[in-house]
C-alpha cells in the first residue's frame, strides 16, 4: 500500500504533465524564429521545413513510441505533424493550447488575456479602507474571471502590490515560455534563459537571484517538479511563484519595501 501511495502523485503529476496533448490535438507553435519540421524524431535528423511562430497545427494520431528530448531545460516529446503537405516531427516542448503572444503588441500578461480571450463578468473589487493610508492599513483586491476560464487578481497595499494568473491547460514549461515572450517578466526569465530545473543562486548584472525549484523525488530516475519560485531585490523586492493546481497553471508575482 505505502508503494502505491507513492506511484499515484507520480502518476497525477505525468499526467497533468501530457494533459493538453492528449486532451487536445490542435496547437500553437511558440518558438519565435519558428519551429523545425524533422523528417524523424531526432535532433540531428533533417529539417524538411520551418513552421513560423504562432501557426496552428495538429498532432497526427500514431502507435509510434513518443521519444522524449530535453531542449532549453524542458523535459518535452517528439510529436508527428503535418504541415505545408509535408509530414514530419516536432518538438511539443514549443507547442501552445492557445496562441502565442504577439510580439509587438503584447508587453504585459494581461495583454495577453485580452488577445486570447475576453472578460466574463464585471471586476469584483474588495477594499479595506483606503490604498494610499499612511500607516499601511489601506488595501485593494481586484478580481477578474474570463471565458476561456483564466483569472487575473491584482492586489494593491502600502508599499506592495502582486499580481495573480490562473491560465487552465498551462504546463509549467509552457509557462516558463510563455512569460520568456512576454517583456514584463524579462528581469525573472530572458530570452536566453533555460527552464530551472534545479534550485541555484546566480547574478545577472549587480542583482543576485535566489531561485528555489521544489521536487517530489520518487527514486533515482523519477521526479516531478512541484513549484518554481525566485526572489531578489532591486530597490523593492521582488518574489515570484509558478506551480501546478490542478489542471491550472498559477504564476504570482509580486513587489514591497
Amino acid at each position: 500500500m505505502k508503494k502505491l501511495c507513492l506511484l499515484i502523485p507520480l502518476i497525477t503529476g505525468l499526467l497533468f504533465s501530457f494533459m493538453s496533448f492528449s486532451q487536445s490535438s490542435s496547437f500553437y507553435t511558440a518558438a519565435k524564429s519558428g519551429l523545425s519540421l524533422r523528417e524523424n524524431p531526432a535532433i540531428d535528423a533533417k529539417v524538411i521545413d520551418k513552421i513560423p511562430y504562432g501557426t496552428k497545427i495538429t498532432l497526427l494520431t500514431t502507435d509510434e513510441e513518443k521519444k522524449t528530448i530535453v531542449t532549453e531545460g524542458m523535459e518535452g516529446s517528439w510529436e508527428k505533424v503535418k504541415y505545408n503537405n509535408k509530414t514530419g516531427y516536432v518538438i511539443n516542448s514549443y507547442l501552445f493550447p492557445l496562441p502565442p503572444p504577439k510580439l509587438a503588441t503584447v508587453k504585459e500578461m494581461k495583454n495577453y488575456l485580452a488577445q486570447v480571450t475576453t472578460a466574463f463578468g464585471a471586476r469584483l473589487v474588495t477594499k479595506s479602507r483606503t490604498t494610499d493610508n499612511s500607516e499601511g492599513f489601506g488595501w485593494e483586491l481586484r478580481k477578474q474571471l474570463y471565458k476561456n476560464g483564466a483569472e487575473h487578481h491584482e492586489f494593491m497595499g502600502y508599499e506592495y502590490n502582486s499580481n495573480t494568473y490562473f491560465l487552465p491547460d498551462f504546463s509549467l514549461e509552457q509557462g516558463f515560455l510563455l512569460l520568456r515572450l512576454i517583456p514584463e517578466f524579462k528581469e525573472l526569465f530572458g530570452e536566453k534563459d533555460e527552464f530551472p530545473s534545479s534550485s541555484k543562486k546566480y547574478v545577472k548584472g549587480e542583482t543576485e537571484y535566489e531561485v528555489t525549484v521544489y521536487k517530489r523525488v520518487f527514486d533515482a530516475d523519477h521526479s516531478w517538479i512541484d513549484k518554481i519560485r525566485i526572489e531578489y531585490a532591486e530597490g523593492a523586492v521582488y518574489f515570484f511563484e509558478m506551480y501546478l493546481l490542478d489542471n491550472q497553471l498559477v504564476i504570482f508575482y509580486s513587489a514591497g519595501l
